[in-house]
């Protein structure tokens, strides 16, 4: 398998002003393509980090692809540093000035003195169009390495990938695709998780490697499986084998299954399962503090199904609202339901911090529905961002479980 490198350049990224989305759009275009990265690796505007990087990458990988730092001022530093490292010229090339001159005369704009800078580049590079903005890339062949220097700009480099990069890529080195599916799951955490898929990778035939890549994206834990080293056919039929295996093993947790990318999270899950029921929902909403209505806000099906939410700033200010006599979350949700016109309502009453008599992170969620009511009593003492988040999600999946009963 080929050995990619991505290097991205710039102080912003070092510094986490700015989310280095650059690697991971490209890692997942050439995922797309059959290629796995090797590396990702950013470096600030500094000159020796720079060289040092473009050196390194050079000497062990196929293929590096660097974004960053072919801009018009002085912490644009790329084009100089990719001279330095492999001993070339700079030189001024005609086709990139005039690309360049040829950007602002097409917007009815005179160039600046300082973008003649962009077409400053390594002797012997060969150009990469850039139809979105002033600077070109460029392309250098370094012993058995090809690197593909692209600006940091994400349009710029998206569009340069696509039409220049890739495909040129692509021609050069032979692809390994993979085969992958992705699990998503609810209700346990990632150490559960692994526990109950330990040795799940034993028992595949000698020579194939299945791989279980764990990601936990509070409060949801996401699996992909991938298998490598084998023919289609038989690379299918052992990920079949795992992800059911898989399936068996985490029960009722597991929500979606799909293939190598799967777009969808729990809230939408259960909007989507709600109106495929015929039911909407309506909350009451103290724990949770109006998160249910902003994750069901955030897709199709979560606004078809949301009747309204009523968001409390604690359980007494709830009862004058829904006129409730006790301090039930079943009765709330009842309430709740009954003053939208749901069919189905949630409750989620409690604090991530002490007070009115609670321990902080005391939880109770609450469905109630056509067939009756449950509810549960929860404790995390996380952080009230956290909390909020998986009050919300808590009352969700009871839903979801009163909707399966109807």
């Amino acid at each position: 398998m080929p050995r990619i490198e991505i290097l991205t350049i710039g102080d912003e990224l070092i510094e986490g002003r700015l989310v280095d989305t650059n690697a991971s759009e490209l890692s997942t275009k050439l995922a797309d393509l059959g290629f796995r990265v090797a590396e990702h690796r950013s470096v600030g505007d500094d000159m020796d980090g720079i060289v040092e990087a473009l050196r390194t990458a050079a000497g062990r990988a196929d293929t590096v692809l660097v974004s960053g730092g072919l801009g018009p001022t002085s912490d644009d530093l790329t084009a100089a540093a990719a001279a330095e490292a492999f001993g070339l010229a700079i030189e001024r090339s005609r086709e990139a000035l005039e690309h360049t001159r040829r950007f602002f005369t097409e917007r009815g704009r005179e160039m600046p003195p300082t973008n003649e800078k962009q077409a400053d580049l390594p002797a012997g590079c060969t150009i990469l169009p850039n139809p979105e903005g002033t600077a070109v890339g460029f392309r250098l062949d370094v012993g058995a390495c090809r690197l593909y220097f692209m600006p940091g700009v994400p349009r710029e480099i998206r569009r340069m990938a696509d039409e220049s990069a890739l495909p040129d890529l692509a021609r050069r080195l032979t692809a390994s695709p993979q085969m992958a599916a992705s699990l998503k799951l609810f209700g346990k955490g990632e150490s559960e998780v692994a526990q109950l898929l330990e040795g799940i990778e034993s028992g595949v035939p000698e020579g194939i490697r299945l791989v279980v890549q764990y990601r936990a994206t509070f409060p949801e834990i996401h699996l992909r499986f991938v298998v490598e080293g084998a023919e289609r056919s038989e690379a299918t039929a052992v990920l079949e084998r795992s992800v059911e295996a898989a399936r068996r093993r985490l029960g009722r947790h597991v929500y979606a299954v799909g293939g190598p990318r799967l777009d969808i999270n729990f809230p939408t899950f259960a909007a989507t399962r709600l109106c495929e029921s015929g039911m909407t929902l309506a909350a009451a909403e103290v724990a949770s503090f109006g998160a249910v209505a902003r994750m069901l806000g955030a897709s199709g099906p979560g606004r078809r199904c949301l009747r309204g939410s009523l968001v409390a700033a604690d359980l007494e200010v709830l009862k004058d609202e829904l006129d409730l006599v006790g301090d039930s979350a079943e009765e709330a949700a009842t309430a709740v339901g009954a003053r939208f016109g749901a069919s189905i309502g949630i409750a989620t009453i409690g604090s991530a911090e002490a007070g009115h008599g609670s321990r902080a992170g005391a939880l109770t969620v609450a469905a109630a529905g056509p067939h009756g009511a449950i509810s549960r009593e929860l404790h995390f003492p996380i952080d009230p961002d956290r909390f909020q988040r998986l009050a919300a999600y808590a009352g969700l999946r009871l839903a979801v479980r009163v909707a399966e009963r109807a």
